[in-house]
């Protein structure tokens, strides 16, 4: 392989788009970027946009720490916007509070020094709508908040543009072969030729990964989200609330304050407990059950006005890996494909990490992440059989 191989990306998702924006800063400009619509018009799109570092696992609290720094540099320098809202995460147990304390240490050794826990009174205080008499505290981050991820991809599209990469809308990957040591990607676009090809394809990563003959376990899930109106502007702005502790063996409640007026909220799991959807389910408005579900949990959680009503809803998909965390690196069956996939429902926030370690993967440079971040596809020794069973 060349010293400077010529890269082709198959997705304009958050994640494609942040590996193309990691290898052109790197100085690579053969770099192309495939889109079977427009950038940001899959999942990314559709995301609520969440980004926070309140985690517990130190690769998970690594690799958010440097989404959130990147995504401040785009706020700072390209204008992106970016809502610093604050983000608080709920505690159910002692041992959920222990973990917060954990985490707000292990935070600081990144450098985060604006999380902290908070008891439930001081929670009542802040947030009285918040109803706190079934849960102990939270762990918030007090600058935490949320991007759009279409504006995200959008922005990041054109900059790959500017420092000469290329971006090809309207580009269904159709057919994939490889010889003579270069790919040919047919498309509905035309055909594309390179050293490497990069599957970013989000839920269609699958798909793709087939078509390449580096085939993935994935399991995407249906979720939607809702806005709510509260008929009247609420005394106290809410930042994103999670009422869902990572690896519990379900889902829960989010929501955040849109306007004063209106409320975003919707399901939320780090863990792929959904049965599995075609990538190509018709996405549309959310589903009763769904509504039901939310309506219990909000009732649960939050103090409303009698008067609230849901005035819109829209669905999308979360593409899960086995362990629940991104597959990224060279393929172990074919090493000129390079995984950038598998974020779920963190694609937002794990994105720029995830550009940045297939970056390192094709350019065959030193990691800027600690061992503690294995997101390697060859943690799944048996890939053939993972994907048969799922």
């Amino acid at each position: 392989m060349a010293n400077t191989p010529a890269v082709i990306i198959v997705g304009a998702g958050v994640s494609g788009l942040s590996t193309a924006l990691e290898l052109v800063d790197a100085g690579l400009t053969n770099v192309t970027v495939l889109e079977r619509r427009h950038p940001g018009e899959g999942s990314s799109g559709l995301s609520v946009g969440m980004v926070e570092t309140q985690y517990f696992d130190v690769g998970d609290i690594e690799t958010r720490v440097y989404g959130r720094r990147f995504f401040d540099r785009m706020s700072t320098d390209h204008g992106l916007g970016f809502v610093h809202g604050g983000y608080l995460r709920l505690a159910a147990s002692d041992s959920d509070i222990r973990d917060f304390e954990a985490s707000v240490t292990a935070q600081a050794d990144y450098g985060v020094d604006d999380s902290f826990v908070l008891t439930a009174d001081e929670i009542t205080r802040r947030w009285p709508r918040i109803v706190m008499t079934d849960r102990l505290g939270g762990l918030f981050g007090s600058t935490d908040g949320y991007i759009d991820g279409y504006e995200f991809c959008t922005l990041a599209a054109g900059l790959i543009s500017a420092k000469g990469g290329l971006v090809v809308n309207n580009a269904e990957l159709l057919s994939a072969t490889k010889g003579s040591g270069q790919w040919q990607l047919d498309t509905t676009r035309g055909t594309f030729r390179a050293d490497v090809v990069v599957n970013a394809a989000g839920p269609w990563a699958g798909v793709v990964g087939d078509l390449l003959g580096a085939p993935v376990p994935l399991n995407p899930q249906l979720h939607g989200a809702v806005t709510i109106d509260l008929g009247r502007d609420a005394d106290t702005l809410l930042p994103f609330v999670m009422d869902y502790v990572p690896n519990s063996g379900t889902d829960g409640i989010y929501f955040r304050s849109e306007r004063p007026d209106q409320l975003i909220a919707g399901l939320h799991t780090d863990e792929d407990i959904h049965e599995p959807v075609s990538p190509d389910i018709p996405l549309g408005k959310v589903s009763h059950h769904f509504l039901e579900r939310l309506s219990e949990l909000m009732d649960e959680r939050l103090r409303l006005p009698e008067d609230v009503g849901i005035s819109g809803s829209w669905q999308g998909i979360y593409p899960m890996s086995p362990d629940h965390r991104p597959i990224v690196g060279a393929h172990p069956d074919a090493p000129s494909v390079v995984c950038a996939l598998g974020a779920g429902g963190s694609g937002i926030q794990l994105a720029p990490a995830v550009g940045r370690l297939a970056a390192e993967s094709i350019l065959q440079c030193p990691t800027a992440f600690s061992d503690a971040v294995n997101w390697s596809p060859s943690r799944f020794s048996h890939v053939t059989d993972l994907v048969t069973a799922l």
